[in-house]
């Protein structure tokens, strides 16, 4: 028995005063309207309508249950027009996981321009240095680094995965460092300069430089600093520390100020972690927060930078997949409604 459509059946004849008007009122015939009511006094093994061949009346036990069942069914009415609306509207907390690669000059526009289009959704972001399970860890969305070994969608955690580009790595280091040890002209002499680089849990020191139309050249880094932040290899690449490779679009305003220098400029660096991807899980109902967050990190990533290769580039084809995800780091902006966590 639906109890509820039991429960709105018997309003309507308690209200009508008749099996018939109700049956003409919820547009159903007068055998179900019998048949639930019966159904509904079977279930609480009273009797609610008194029946006479002329009128009908409640039982004490039916006018009570008649208040009750009106004080429910304009709750869950209430309830319904509410997700209704939040669904037309997007509202709630959404919790975003980002690590990695991903620079401050990426994401804090993402947040801040999807909040300004939906207001009503608060923001909590988690910038971790570790490998996130999306759902068991309580995230709604995150924003990953593309595996190239991700070809599918995965049973056991049923991840969507939809490319959004590719970030341009570049080589680089202070001008004092430049002065003091001199620049190099070859990749194999800047793999013998002292490098500041993520961990090896995080990142392998192993680069792959490449001229246009020639094979891609695989140096290693020698790490004189590891720290599990792209943002602190920044620092210390500006403080004269050591030589490093970044995302671009982290370190454009250093190279446009002159604060650090762009090394190979004829090389191109090919590194895998630099496919981004925007992950989230694979339901049939997913809250209209999330659905939003997506298409908008899809249009953010498409459109929101210039050709000046100071973000990503074309987006990559679409994908799914269920794998594990390795985050990308960034530092967001202030917002009243963005809260930031940072995991390790």
């Amino acid at each position: 028995m639906n109890q509820i459509h039991a429960m709105r059946v018997f309003v309507a004849v308690a209200e009508s005063q008749s099996f018939r008007r109700a049956a003409q009122q919820l547009d159903v015939s007068n055998a179900l309207v019998t048949r639930s009511v019966a159904m509904l006094e079977a279930h609480l093994h009273t009797r609610l309508i008194n029946r006479t061949t002329r009128n009908l009346s409640l039982t004490e036990a039916g006018q009570r249950y008649l208040e009750g069942c009106r004080s429910v069914l304009e709750e869950l009415d209430h309830l319904e027009n509410a997700l209704a609306h939040t669904e037309r509207e997007p509202g709630g907390t959404l919790r975003v996981v980002a690590a990695g690669t991903l620079p401050l000059v990426t994401l804090t526009p993402l947040i801040d321009g999807y909040r300004r289009r939906y207001p009503r959704v608060n923001v909590h972001l988690t910038l971790a240095e570790r490998q996130i399970t999306l759902v068991e860890d309580g995230f709604d969305v995150g924003i990953v680094a593309a595996s190239p070994t991700r070809n599918g969608r995965s049973d056991d955690t049923g991840i969507v995965e939809r490319a959004l580009g590719v970030a341009t790595f570049v080589p680089c280091a202070s001008p004092a460092w430049l002065a003091e040890h001199g620049e190099p002209r070859t990749p194999a002499q800047f793999a013998r300069h002292a490098a500041v680089t993520l961990p090896p849990e995080e990142r392998s020191a192993t680069w792959a430089l490449a001229k246009p139309g020639e094979p891609a050249q695989q140096v290693t880094l020698r790490p004189a600093y590891t720290v599990n932040s792209m943002l602190m290899v920044r620092h210390a690449a500006l403080a004269g520390m050591g030589v490093a490779i970044v995302p671009e679009s982290l370190v454009a305003d250093d190279l446009a100020a002159g604060t650090l220098t762009r090394l190979l400029p004829e090389y191109g660096i090919d590194a895998p972690e630099a496919r981004m991807s925007i992950v989230y899980p694979d339901r049939q109902y997913l809250p209209a927060k999330t659905l939003r967050f997506v298409d908008y990190t899809i249009e953010h990533f498409q459109h929101a930078f210039d050709g000046g290769g100071r973000t990503m580039a074309t987006p990559v084809p679409a994908s799914a997949s269920g794998a594990s995800m390795r985050p990308l780091s960034g530092v967001p902006g202030n917002s009243p409604a963005l809260h930031v966590t940072s995991g390790g």
